[in-house]
Protein backbone atom coordinates (compact mmCIF):
# COMPACT_ATOMS: atom_id res chain seq x y z
CA UNK A 1 0.00 0.00 0.00
CA UNK A 2 1.51 3.34 -0.96
CA UNK A 3 1.56 6.32 1.34
CA UNK A 4 1.22 10.05 0.84
CA UNK A 5 4.96 10.41 1.41
CA UNK A 6 5.87 7.76 -1.16
CA UNK A 7 3.57 9.41 -3.67
CA UNK A 8 4.98 12.89 -2.99
CA UNK A 9 8.60 11.89 -3.55
CA UNK A 10 7.77 9.89 -6.66
CA UNK A 11 5.74 12.78 -8.06
CA UNK A 12 8.39 15.49 -7.64
CA UNK A 13 11.01 13.22 -9.19
CA UNK A 14 8.68 12.44 -12.08
CA UNK A 15 8.03 16.14 -12.73
CA UNK A 16 11.75 16.95 -12.52
CA UNK A 17 12.63 14.41 -15.19
CA UNK A 18 9.74 15.44 -17.41
CA UNK A 19 10.83 19.08 -17.22
CA UNK A 20 14.45 18.11 -17.80
CA UNK A 21 13.44 16.51 -21.09
CA UNK A 22 11.22 19.48 -21.95
CA UNK A 23 14.28 21.75 -21.55
CA UNK A 24 16.29 19.96 -24.25
CA UNK A 25 17.23 22.29 -27.15
CA UNK A 26 15.68 21.46 -30.50
CA UNK A 27 18.98 20.52 -32.14
CA UNK A 28 19.76 18.10 -29.33
CA UNK A 29 16.27 16.60 -29.53
CA UNK A 30 16.74 15.93 -33.23
CA UNK A 31 20.30 14.61 -33.09
CA UNK A 32 19.68 12.33 -30.09
CA UNK A 33 16.14 11.29 -31.02
CA UNK A 34 14.70 12.53 -27.74
CA UNK A 35 11.05 11.79 -26.98
CA UNK A 36 8.94 12.14 -23.85
CA UNK A 37 5.26 11.92 -23.06
CA UNK A 38 2.69 11.51 -20.32
CA UNK A 39 0.84 8.23 -20.21
CA UNK A 40 -1.93 8.98 -17.75
CA UNK A 41 -0.15 9.73 -14.48
CA UNK A 42 3.07 8.13 -15.74
CA UNK A 43 5.85 9.60 -17.85
CA UNK A 44 7.91 7.89 -20.52
CA UNK A 45 11.37 9.13 -21.49
CA UNK A 46 13.48 8.16 -24.49
CA UNK A 47 16.92 9.30 -25.61
CA UNK A 48 18.84 7.32 -28.24
CA UNK A 49 21.86 9.62 -27.90
CA UNK A 50 22.33 8.43 -24.32
CA UNK A 51 21.25 4.78 -24.44
CA UNK A 52 21.16 4.10 -20.70
CA UNK A 53 18.19 3.32 -18.47
CA UNK A 54 18.24 6.69 -16.66
CA UNK A 55 17.36 8.42 -19.95
CA UNK A 56 15.12 5.65 -21.30
CA UNK A 57 12.48 4.65 -18.75
CA UNK A 58 8.93 4.86 -17.43
CA UNK A 59 8.22 6.48 -14.05
CA UNK A 60 5.12 6.75 -11.88
CA UNK A 61 3.19 3.60 -12.69
CA UNK A 62 0.67 2.81 -9.94
CA UNK A 63 1.62 5.66 -7.62
CA UNK A 64 -0.99 8.42 -7.85
CA UNK A 65 -3.75 6.02 -8.82
CA UNK A 66 -3.95 2.25 -9.22
CA UNK A 67 -2.39 1.00 -12.44
CA UNK A 68 -4.06 -1.29 -14.92
CA UNK A 69 -2.55 -3.99 -17.07
CA UNK A 70 -3.58 -1.93 -20.10
CA UNK A 71 -1.45 0.98 -18.82
CA UNK A 72 1.54 -1.29 -18.39
CA UNK A 73 1.11 -2.61 -21.92
CA UNK A 74 0.74 0.96 -23.24
CA UNK A 75 4.00 1.95 -21.54
CA UNK A 76 5.84 -1.03 -23.01
CA UNK A 77 4.46 -0.33 -26.49
CA UNK A 78 5.53 3.33 -26.35
CA UNK A 79 9.03 2.44 -25.17
CA UNK A 80 9.41 -0.24 -27.83
CA UNK A 81 8.60 2.38 -30.46
CA UNK A 82 10.58 5.34 -29.13
CA UNK A 83 13.28 4.33 -26.65
CA UNK A 84 16.69 2.76 -26.75
CA UNK A 85 16.49 -1.05 -26.35
CA UNK A 86 18.17 -0.62 -22.95
CA UNK A 87 15.06 1.01 -21.49
CA UNK A 88 13.64 0.13 -18.09
CA UNK A 89 10.32 0.33 -16.30
CA UNK A 90 10.85 1.55 -12.75
CA UNK A 91 7.95 0.51 -10.57
CA UNK A 92 7.99 1.42 -6.89
CA UNK A 93 7.26 -1.45 -4.49
CA UNK A 94 4.40 0.66 -3.09
CA UNK A 95 2.68 0.85 -6.49
CA UNK A 96 -0.93 -0.31 -6.72
CA UNK A 97 -2.63 -2.73 -7.28
CA UNK A 98 -0.91 -5.75 -5.74
CA UNK A 99 -1.53 -7.74 -8.94
CA UNK A 100 1.08 -5.61 -10.71
CA UNK A 101 3.73 -8.29 -10.11
CA UNK A 102 1.64 -10.79 -12.08
CA UNK A 103 1.31 -8.32 -14.96
CA UNK A 104 5.05 -7.76 -14.98
CA UNK A 105 5.63 -11.49 -15.41
CA UNK A 106 2.87 -11.82 -17.99
CA UNK A 107 4.51 -9.10 -20.12
CA UNK A 108 7.93 -10.82 -20.12
CA UNK A 109 9.60 -8.28 -17.85
CA UNK A 110 12.32 -9.28 -15.41
CA UNK A 111 14.03 -7.47 -12.58
CA UNK A 112 17.68 -6.55 -13.13
CA UNK A 113 20.37 -5.04 -10.94
CA UNK A 114 19.97 -3.67 -7.45
CA UNK A 115 17.57 -0.86 -8.38
CA UNK A 116 17.48 2.68 -7.03
CA UNK A 117 17.42 3.69 -3.38
CA UNK A 118 14.75 6.35 -2.83
CA UNK A 119 15.78 8.79 -0.10
CA UNK A 120 13.74 11.31 1.89
CA UNK A 121 14.65 14.14 4.23
CA UNK A 122 12.52 16.56 6.23
CA UNK A 123 13.04 20.33 6.14
CA UNK A 124 15.22 20.71 9.20
CA UNK A 125 18.41 22.76 8.65
CA UNK A 126 21.47 20.84 7.50
CA UNK A 127 24.45 20.55 9.78
CA UNK A 128 27.94 21.52 8.71
CA UNK A 129 30.22 18.71 7.62
CA UNK A 130 32.98 18.07 10.21
CA UNK A 131 35.58 18.49 7.42
CA UNK A 132 34.38 21.45 5.34
CA UNK A 133 35.55 21.62 1.74
CA UNK A 134 37.78 24.31 0.31
CA UNK A 135 35.68 24.34 -2.84
CA UNK A 136 33.22 27.20 -3.37
CA UNK A 137 29.59 26.39 -4.20
CA UNK A 138 27.80 28.90 -6.44
CA UNK A 139 24.22 29.20 -7.65
CA UNK A 140 24.45 29.34 -11.43
CA UNK A 141 23.28 32.22 -13.60
CA UNK A 142 22.67 31.86 -17.36
CA UNK A 143 25.94 33.63 -18.22
CA UNK A 144 27.89 30.71 -16.68
CA UNK A 145 25.45 27.93 -17.59
CA UNK A 146 27.96 26.05 -19.71
CA UNK A 147 30.06 25.38 -16.57
CA UNK A 148 27.22 23.19 -15.30
CA UNK A 149 26.87 21.41 -18.64
CA UNK A 150 30.60 20.67 -18.80
CA UNK A 151 30.70 19.18 -15.29
CA UNK A 152 27.64 17.00 -15.95
CA UNK A 153 29.22 15.69 -19.12
CA UNK A 154 32.66 15.13 -17.63
CA UNK A 155 31.50 13.85 -14.26
CA UNK A 156 29.18 11.22 -15.71
CA UNK A 157 31.22 10.47 -18.82
CA UNK A 158 28.30 11.31 -21.11
CA UNK A 159 28.48 12.34 -24.79
CA UNK A 160 29.68 15.90 -25.38
CA UNK A 161 26.30 16.68 -26.96
CA UNK A 162 24.62 16.73 -23.51
CA UNK A 163 26.44 19.95 -22.55
CA UNK A 164 23.89 22.18 -24.29
CA UNK A 165 21.01 20.16 -22.83
CA UNK A 166 22.00 20.41 -19.18
CA UNK A 167 23.17 24.00 -19.58
CA UNK A 168 19.58 24.83 -20.55
CA UNK A 169 18.42 24.15 -16.97
CA UNK A 170 20.22 27.21 -15.62
CA UNK A 171 17.66 29.97 -15.10
CA UNK A 172 14.75 27.70 -15.97
CA UNK A 173 11.64 28.07 -13.74
CA UNK A 174 11.51 25.61 -10.82
CA UNK A 175 15.22 24.80 -11.10
CA UNK A 176 18.17 25.87 -8.95
CA UNK A 177 21.47 24.74 -10.39
CA UNK A 178 24.79 24.74 -8.54
CA UNK A 179 28.46 24.31 -9.38
CA UNK A 180 31.40 23.86 -7.00
CA UNK A 181 34.58 25.62 -8.07
CA UNK A 182 38.25 25.11 -7.30
CA UNK A 183 39.29 28.74 -7.73
CA UNK A 184 37.87 29.44 -11.21
CA UNK A 185 37.61 25.82 -12.31
CA UNK A 186 34.16 24.16 -12.25
CA UNK A 187 34.64 20.72 -10.70
CA UNK A 188 31.31 19.43 -9.32
CA UNK A 189 27.61 20.12 -9.64
CA UNK A 190 24.11 19.40 -8.39
CA UNK A 191 20.60 20.57 -9.20
CA UNK A 192 17.33 21.07 -7.32
CA UNK A 193 13.83 20.99 -8.81
CA UNK A 194 11.08 22.68 -6.77
CA UNK A 195 7.41 21.77 -7.19
CA UNK A 196 4.48 22.19 -4.79
CA UNK A 197 6.78 22.75 -1.80
CA UNK A 198 8.77 19.59 -2.51
CA UNK A 199 12.32 19.41 -3.79
CA UNK A 200 14.09 16.79 -5.86
CA UNK A 201 17.89 16.76 -5.68
CA UNK A 202 19.79 15.22 -8.54
CA UNK A 203 22.33 15.53 -11.35
CA UNK A 204 25.12 15.18 -8.79
CA UNK A 205 28.44 14.90 -10.62
CA UNK A 206 32.09 15.48 -9.76
CA UNK A 207 35.03 15.42 -12.14
CA UNK A 208 37.12 12.30 -11.41
CA UNK A 209 40.24 14.20 -10.33
CA UNK A 210 38.28 16.21 -7.73
CA UNK A 211 36.42 13.37 -6.01
CA UNK A 212 36.90 12.92 -2.29
CA UNK A 213 37.20 16.65 -1.56
CA UNK A 214 33.75 17.17 -0.06
CA UNK A 215 32.09 18.81 -3.05
CA UNK A 216 28.88 16.80 -2.92
CA UNK A 217 28.45 17.23 0.83
CA UNK A 218 28.65 21.00 0.33
CA UNK A 219 26.30 20.91 -2.67
CA UNK A 220 23.70 18.89 -0.76
CA UNK A 221 23.87 21.26 2.22
CA UNK A 222 23.50 24.35 0.02
CA UNK A 223 20.45 22.92 -1.74
CA UNK A 224 18.81 21.99 1.57
CA UNK A 225 19.46 25.48 2.93
CA UNK A 226 18.11 27.21 -0.18
CA UNK A 227 15.16 24.82 -0.41
CA UNK A 228 14.09 25.54 3.16
CA UNK A 229 14.33 29.28 2.43
CA UNK A 230 12.05 28.71 -0.57
CA UNK A 231 9.39 26.96 1.56
CA UNK A 232 10.25 23.32 0.85
CA UNK A 233 8.62 20.86 3.27
CA UNK A 234 10.44 17.73 2.10
CA UNK A 235 13.41 16.67 -0.01
CA UNK A 236 14.02 13.56 -2.05
CA UNK A 237 16.87 12.06 -4.03
CA UNK A 238 17.78 8.68 -5.41
CA UNK A 239 21.06 6.83 -5.75
CA UNK A 240 22.07 3.41 -6.93
CA UNK A 241 21.32 0.76 -4.33
CA UNK A 242 24.61 -0.89 -3.32
CA UNK A 243 24.80 -4.65 -2.80
CA UNK A 244 23.82 -5.69 0.72
CA UNK A 245 26.71 -5.16 3.10
CA UNK A 246 28.55 -2.83 0.70
CA UNK A 247 26.60 0.35 1.33
CA UNK A 248 29.63 2.15 2.72
CA UNK A 249 31.45 1.71 -0.61
CA UNK A 250 28.92 3.81 -2.54
CA UNK A 251 29.88 7.46 -2.05
CA UNK A 252 26.65 8.94 -3.41
CA UNK A 253 24.56 6.70 -1.17
CA UNK A 254 26.67 7.63 1.87
CA UNK A 255 26.62 11.35 1.05
CA UNK A 256 22.84 11.44 1.34
CA UNK A 257 22.69 9.33 4.49
CA UNK A 258 25.34 11.58 6.02
CA UNK A 259 23.08 14.55 5.25
CA UNK A 260 20.20 13.00 7.26
CA UNK A 261 18.30 11.50 4.34
CA UNK A 262 16.59 8.18 5.05
CA UNK A 263 16.19 5.40 2.53
CA UNK A 264 12.47 4.71 2.30
CA UNK A 265 12.52 1.89 -0.23
CA UNK A 266 14.31 0.40 -3.22
CA UNK A 267 12.72 0.93 -6.63
CA UNK A 268 13.64 -1.93 -8.95
CA UNK A 269 14.36 -1.83 -12.67
CA UNK A 270 12.39 -4.11 -14.97
CA UNK A 271 13.47 -4.85 -18.53
CA UNK A 272 12.14 -7.02 -21.34
CA UNK A 273 13.56 -10.53 -21.16
CA UNK A 274 16.05 -11.41 -23.89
Amino acid sequence: MNTALDCAIEKVEREAWFDLFAAAPDDYVQSSKVSYTRLGTNIALANHGTPIAEFNRVLGLGMEEPASEAELEQAIAWMNEHASPSYALQIAPTARPNTIDKWIQANDLERVGNGLAKHYRNALPAENHPLPTTLEVKLMIPHHAVDFGHVVQGGFGLPVSVISWFSALVGRPKWKVYVAYDSHTPVACGAMFLDNNWAWLGIDATLPEYRGRGAQNALIKQRITDGIAAGVIGFTAETGQPPEGEEDKNKSYCNYLRSDFKRLYIRPNYVIKN
